[in-house]
């Protein structure tokens, strides 16, 4: 069997380099899990929620006060005069972490990524060189049923992840701390708006919405489940500055996605049809596209009645009796996929090859929707699970151990 990409890391690395990681203290307890295993581990700082969750107290940790242009010559000489062998990161699109998968080129050091899991929720993903459409792995059928062949069916794994609210918490915490050491990290750059006030109103704004449609997505969801909705299509929205969007895409935005989506329904799609357009709740407070939908529908009148704009529905609710996907290339693709449901994805995405999502075009989609071939799927989950997945939650509890597999 396979090594796990946990295992290669420890096998291969003795000095190892963490720059940011997830909300909370993965970081932390990653690097004692290490240092158990007689690594020598270091980290680096940006923010002030950096340094709360991974103390400056610890050894070996720094705090990088600098402009990022001067990030790349500072990070080359420390792991140069550190003898560092591998960096690890939490997502591979931040400005400093694309700085520092330079430096690993140029210093031929291993670049471990890790990333919200493929296969939620219960497992988050660690994977070398970059994930999600950075991913260097195949994107070949023939190379999964391959390496899968012979792989039994994974155990099932400890359900540990808690919702959202430990994730709520600890990202109040995170922007608090970046508030108030922000004199300490004066020129330091976030990947998203670092703005305590800014936060607040949106989490106010977002818990009065799901307040407010709690009853009317509950009536939805049992009007679907029991068939009253007819035959639909689900369009998974992202949220509008995740870097699956910005960086993995050829979309301007979330926007011009859904846009382009709905036109395409209206020209293209039997009239029997409805469309299931799915706000995405990390965004619930920030932006709504009702308007974007309403305006759409009086240009094609047809499409009145057939367009439903829901928030918390569960998802799977959808993938038992929907038709197909249209996403961008949310790892909600996979979880439709897990259902046998037909997905295009409309971006860039691993998981986007012939055997598991179609391969046409979307006019063709709405009429000709393929599925999922079950064999490739089963040997594309198995193979991530015994290689890129480790059972855990980032904000909870992650199973941390060697070899992972045993």
């Amino acid at each position: 069997m396979f090594p796990h990409n946990l295992d290669e890391l420890v096998q291969k690395s003795q000095k190892i380099l963490l720059l940011q990681g997830p909300l909370g203290a993965f970081f932390t307890d990653l690097s004692l899990w290490l240092q158990s295993l007689g690594k020598t581990t270091y980290k680096i700082n940006f923010n002030g929620g950096d340094s709360y969750f991974y103390p400056l107290s610890i050894k070996n940790t720094i705090a990088y006060t600098h402009c990022v242009s001067k990030f790349y010559p500072t990070l080359l000489l420390f792991c140069e005069k550190n003898a560092i062998d591998s960096i690890i990161c939490f997502g591979d699109n931040r400005k400093y972490h694309k700085i520092a998968k330079k430096v690993a080129n140029a210093l031929g050091l291993d670049f471990w990524v890790f990333e919200e899991g493929y296969f939620r929720p219960d497992y988050i993903t660690f994977e070398k060189i970059g994930v999600n459409a950075f991913s260097t792995l195949p994107r070949k059928a023939a190379f999964f049923l391959e390496q899968a062949k012979n792989l039994p069916e994974p155990p099932k794994p400890l359900k540990l992840a808690k919702g959202f609210l430990p994730m709520a918490k600890r990202a109040i915490i995170y922007y608090v701390q970046s508030y108030r050491k922000h004199a300490d990290f004066p020129k330091y750059q976030h990947h998203r708006i670092l703005n305590l006030t800014y936060y607040i109103k949106l989490w106010g704004k977002s818990l009065i919405k799901r307040t407010c449609y709690s009853l009317r997505d509950c009536t939805f969801a049992k009007r679907v489940s029991t068939g009253k909705l007819g035959e639909f299509f689900v369009v998974p929205l992202q949220v509008y500055d995740d870097s699956q969007v910005k960086v993995h895409c050829d979309y301007g935005s979330v926007e011009e996605f859904l846009k382009s989506v709905i036109r395409s329904f209206a020209e293209n799609a039997p009239t029997h049809l409805n469309l299931i357009i799915k706000h995405h709740p990390m965004d619930r407070g920030i932006i709504d596209y009702r308007h974007t939908i309403q305006t759409l529908e009086q240009h094609y009148p047809h499409l009145k009645g057939r367009i439903y704009y829901i928030h918390d529905v569960p998802l799977p609710v959808l993938l038992r009796y929907g038709k197909g996907m249209v996403t961008i290339n949310s790892t909600s693709g996979i979880s439709a996929l897990h259902h046998n449901m037909p997905v295009i994805t409309l971006g860039r995405a691993n998981y986007d090859f012939e055997g598991l999502t179609h391969q046409g075009n979307l006019t063709d989609f709405w009429t000709n929707p393929i599925p999922p071939d079950p064999r490739v799927f089963n040997a594309y989950r198995k193979y991530h699970l015994y290689k890129t997945m480790i059972n855990g939650s980032f904000y909870n509890q992650v199973i941390l151990k060697f070899p992972y597999n045993q």
